[in-house]
């Protein structure tokens, strides 16, 4: 959402596009479903929580001294990554 004014911002101020931004603005109503955003903004406040929850479930558990805080971060990123695969996967199967 921040892109779309830095893109208002762009249009109206770079010589080459200089674009009215009503314009802009009518333009990018017209191609961009209000129901897309929303379910784009809900994905990544989930996503947010599972990946939080799995990284403070590592650092908690994390014993041994600043080696094993390394390979702790590793597993969480590596399970954040499958974990939130596997959501978007299902989360889509439900939007759709």
């Amino acid at each position: 959402m921040i892109g779309w004014y830095g893109g208002a911002v762009v249009s109206q101020h770079v010589d080459f596009i200089h674009l009215d931004p009503n314009i802009y603005w009518r333009g990018l109503k017209s191609l961009v479903e209000f129901e897309s955003v929303w379910d784009g903004l809900v994905k990544a406040e989930i996503f947010g929580l599972l990946i939080v929850l799995i990284a403070c479930n590592e650092g908690l558990r994390t014993q041994g001294g600043p080696r094993e805080i390394g390979r702790a971060v590793t597993r969480a990123v590596v399970a954040s990554m499958v974990a939130v695969l596997f959501l978007n996967y299902f989360i889509t199967k439900i939007q759709l």
